[in-house]
């Protein structure tokens, strides 16, 4: 199987999500190519993919002329209407496209491009409310990822009542249900202002944990709550 890295991307629609998702797909090395038919937009990210056309992709010759109806993975990004999601959709899927994600603003939409075949719905502006109506509630977490099937990956600042143990001795999964990953730790920069943190790596039984480490967890949201309401 090819790494992920190695396919080729288009993201058509390079508003503020597409454009996020274009930069950070070229810094992780894949070939991107961004679409939009105002070029604007393209000379915003020109610089960070590996390609930037400006065209209207609800045209399906262009879409095959430009190649996109090549690419491996295709991303349509557009926000503002619904119509030409759904129209550019069924072009790339007849074209042959694998892998094509939608966005979708309400649940009608989302039955429309699901009934369409495409790959998975993408709500940016629902996940990203989700994310923070949990951190918000659950004190001491900023990060969270649904995984499915109820399970997430979190990340929390790691309670003082578990500093200075090692991970032994704290019996994460035996006493919560969780899968420790890793632990982030905060390194000195002093060209920042901000907090710097990394993972440690791989976790053995000795390490400890330190002040102002966060942990990387995944299970059930309620089995987060319980080890933050018990520490």
């Amino acid at each position: 199987m090819k790494r992920r890295k190695e396919l080729h991307f288009a993201i058509i629609g390079i508003g503020a999500f597409g454009s996020a998702l274009a930069k950070k797909l070229s810094e992780e090395g894949a070939y991107v190519i961004a679409i939009d038919n105002n070029m604007d937009h393209i000379n915003q990210v020109k610089d960070f993919v590996s390609d930037a056309i400006c065209f209207d992709a609800t045209d399906p010759e262009l879409l095959e002329s430009h190649g996109i109806t090549n690419v491996d993975c295709a991303i349509i990004a557009i926000g503002e209407r619904f119509e030409p999601v759904a129209l550019i959709a069924m072009h790339l899927l007849s074209s042959g496209v694998t892998e094509v994600y939608g966005r979708a603003g309400s649940y009608i939409q989302e039955q429309i491009l699901k009934q369409i075949g495409i790959t998975d719905v993408i709500h940016p502006e629902r996940q990203v409310a989700e994310r923070m109506g949990v951190s918000l509630v659950r004190r001491g977490m900023s990060d969270v990822f649904d995984l499915g099937e109820g399970l997430a990956m979190f990340e929390i600042e790691a309670p003082d009542s578990m500093v200075g143990y090692t991970l032994e001795e704290l019996e994460i999964r035996k006493r919560y249900n969780l899968n420790l990953i890793t632990i982030k730790r905060m390194v000195n920069d002093s060209d920042s202002e901000a907090k710097q943190y990394e993972p440690i790596g791989i976790l053995k039984g000795t390490t400890k944990v330190k002040k102002e480490d966060r942990l990387l967890l995944v299970g059930h949201k309620n089995n987060v709550d319980k080890l933050l309401e018990t520490n």
